[in-house]
């Protein structure tokens, strides 16, 4: 066969199996759905589109690769960047979009080399493009992973954004419920599920860079003790804001919160809907700062344990008043502390006398006669049942502020539950 008809036969492989290309995208789509998750169950109008790209590739590749040889340009490339920016919008895993069009290249060679039969010349033209198939792959797979970053950085960077938003509205009092719901409604918030927030407060300010850097940091570390999908992490004024699941594990976020410093955490009570993600919120945010007055070494701070020094308004001016008027002379500078810690240990075991007298380690009549000298000394008297009260929350606000006692207060749990 003379030079021109082995062209001529080749020419005539490639017209007839491009008319075949919508058997090829047929058979590609179905081999990738049968492999790849992200394609399964997908709807009408987006089976419908995919079927126009791989169209288009197919023809890219006869028309171009196969019959001319010329290497792609980026004209040729230029609906391909855009499937690929579109598949990235999608959330399709990169190594699933990859693998869509490696089955496509499979399943055009395979289907070549059988057009081709037993005919050697023409099996030997198919070889001779191998070299430019194999270019030209190279290329539509660097335009593809190029334009498929570039579009995910550019919506991570806008959903960032989004997420700081929604956090510094869910924070603020003037934000109405029907701008929040359609926000979290757009990022995936579940608000028909019970979630808590949490606000990572920083041990020293960081900006820029540094702050990128840590929420990257504190996302990966919460990642990793968190089930998939449960996570949105954004800024608001006070720190790093997160929507997390119910319950979340306070081991989990005391080590997740040992990043570029300590941080305290506050966390909310769980709540569904906006109205419970608003309340969870602000009592994240009162934890915190209830939190960072506590000398105590804990770093994750409930609300749900706090909640008692937020009805007395721990660290204001009007709680530090209320103290000094009940407790007097036992908080000036060079008080004795024994009397001091008599009624902590009092309050912490519910005024069980017995109980009490064993954790200061004296006799019950010790501390019998102790409370003698505080009724006529200080005028505290515990036999009343309101004094008792005000000595309880006046004991709470001062080992708040920090132990002016000289000596860091035991039993700090069960004395604010009790």
């Amino acid at each position: 066969m003379s030079g021109g008809g082995r062209r001529g036969a080749f020419e005539q492989l490639v017209r007839r199996v491009h008319r075949t290309r919508r058997t090829r995208a047929r058979i590609i789509i179905e081999q990738s759905v049968g492999l790849l998750p992200n394609y399964r169950g997908i709807p009408a109008a987006r089976v419908a589109e995919v079927r126009r790209s791989v169209l288009h590739h197919l023809t890219l590749f006869y028309r171009v690769t196969l019959e001319t040889g010329r290497p792609l340009t980026e004209a040729d490339l230029a609906v391909s960047r855009q499937t690929a920016r579109r598949r990235a919008a999608e959330g399709v895993p990169l190594g699933e979009f990859l693998t869509f069009f490696q089955i496509g290249l499979t399943v055009i060679w395979e289907h070549l080399m059988a057009s081709a039969g037993d005919n050697a010349l023409l099996r030997a033209r198919l070889l001779d493009r191998v070299g430019a198939i194999i270019s030209n792959q190279t290329r539509l797979m660097t335009a593809l992973v190029e334009s498929y970053v570039e579009e995910r950085e550019r919506l991570s960077r806008f959903r960032e954004q989004d997420l700081d938003d929604f956090f510094q509205l869910l924070l603020a009092d003037e934000a109405s419920e029907q701008v929040l719901a359609a926000r979290a409604a757009a990022l995936g918030v579940p608000l028909d599920e019970a979630r808590a927030i949490a606000i990572f407060a920083p041990a020293a300010a960081a900006a820029g860079e540094r702050a990128d850097a840590a929420r990257d940091d504190l996302r990966e570390r919460l990642a990793t003790r968190l089930p998939a999908g449960n996570l949105w992490l954004g800024r608001s004024r006070d720190g790093l804001a997160a929507v997390l699941p119910e319950h979340p594990d306070p081991e989990g976020l005391a080590a997740a919160g040992l990043l570029a410093g300590e941080r305290h955490v506050g966390v909310g009570s769980p709540g569904r809907g906006v109205p419970g993600l608003r309340r969870s919120a602000q009592e994240a945010l009162r934890a915190l700062r209830i939190g960072t007055l506590l000398r105590g070494p804990g770093r994750v701070h409930r609300y749900a344990d706090v909640a008692i020094l937020d009805l007395v308004h721990v660290g204001s001016k009007s709680a530090e008043e209320f103290m000094r008027r009940v407790l007097g002379p036992l908080v000036r500078t060079g008080a004795s502390k024994t009397h001091l810690e008599t009624l902590r240990q009092l309050a912490a075991h519910g005024h069980r006398i017995k109980l009490a007298a064993a954790a200061l380690s004296v006799h019950p009549h010790t501390l019998s006669y102790r409370l003698k000298q505080i009724r006529r000394r200080f005028g505290i008297d515990l036999d009343d049942p309101d004094v008792r009260l005000r000595v309880h929350l006046a004991l709470l606000i001062l080992d708040a502020r920090g132990p002016v006692s000289g000596r860091r207060p035991r039993r700090r749990g069960r004395a604010t539950r009790a």
